[in-house]
């Protein structure tokens, strides 16, 4: 018995290491926005609260969660110091709400690729959808900056957004973006979810690397189904995704709970 959860131990930490330590250069940061996230879409349950940034480099543009990368820089630590899985989970920071990194421009211009962990390390492609903004009357400020309004319909949810004129990028958190300036803050109809800048870092010369190595492949529904699956039965989530398999005896994951931006 000891000689078989030693095994599983030795597995999960082989796993692991090989979730974070792979990482891909893909573009030079030149600009970071940090956003702070909202996500009140669980009925009866407390209100989640994350931190993301948006990177944006000479080509691609790189939205994540900050927390997340936080814990996955905690892991490669531990793990280079001779620790195992078990003192990451013993010492990791909160956990993601948000739980996609959304790579704009990347492999090419005009696509996205996305990356989450559900159970395993999972990627997706899917063109840049254009999105249909219309202009309203009214402003705002945002992080110091006057911005307008604009609304549209995008993935099931109807969104307004607030951009800025005087950072003429055409990007925003998530996959949100197409206006003639920065989106500094968004809230979707239902006040179910929200991003908000709260800082901006500019004149950056920052490598941009991304965790794309050894991803199994799936579809952006495929994802969605297991989000759903988890939010309504984590037991037979951790069955499908193997996690049952090789979770660390004991182990209580800190949230059950994942993001359902999009709607299908």
């Amino acid at each position: 018995m000891k000689n078989k959860l030693f095994l599983v131990i030795v597995l999960l930490s082989c796993l692991y290491e090989t979730m974070y330590a792979q990482r891909t250069l893909i573009d030079t940061v030149r600009y970071r926005f940090h956003y702070e996230t909202k996500e009140t879409a669980t009925e009866g349950k407390k209100p989640f609260d994350d931190e993301i940034n948006v990177d944006i480099g000479d080509k691609v543009t790189y939205c994540y969660s900050r927390w997340e990368e936080n814990n996955d820089l905690l892991y490669d630590s531990i793990i280079a110091k001779g620790g195992n899985v078990n003192d990451f989970l013993a010492a990791e920071g909160p956990i993601s709400m948000f739980g996609e990194r959304v790579i704009r421009n990347y492999p090419s211009k005009g696509n996205l690729t996305v990356t989450c962990t559900l159970g395993v390390d999972l990627i997706y492609n899917e063109p840049t959808e254009k999105k249909e903004w219309n202009l309203e009357p009214g402003d705002t400020t945002v992080v110091g900056y006057k911005c307008k309004k604009a609304v549209c319909n995008f993935r099931g949810r109807n969104w307004t957004a607030w951009y800025t004129l005087d950072i003429p990028i055409s990007e925003g958190p998530w996959k949100l973006d197409g206006l003639p300036g920065i989106i500094l803050k968004a809230v979707d109809s239902l006040n179910q979810f929200s991003f908000e800048c709260f800082q901006i870092k500019t004149n950056l010369n920052i490598p941009m690397t991304v965790k794309i190595a050894k991803c199994v492949k799936t579809t952006a529904l495929k994802v969605h189904k297991l989000k759903m699956l988890r939010r309504s039965n984590y037991t037979a989530y951790a069955k499908a995704t193997g996690l049952d398999k090789g979770a660390v005896i004991g182990y209580v994951p800190k949230s059950k709970v994942a993001c359902l931006l999009e709607k299908y």
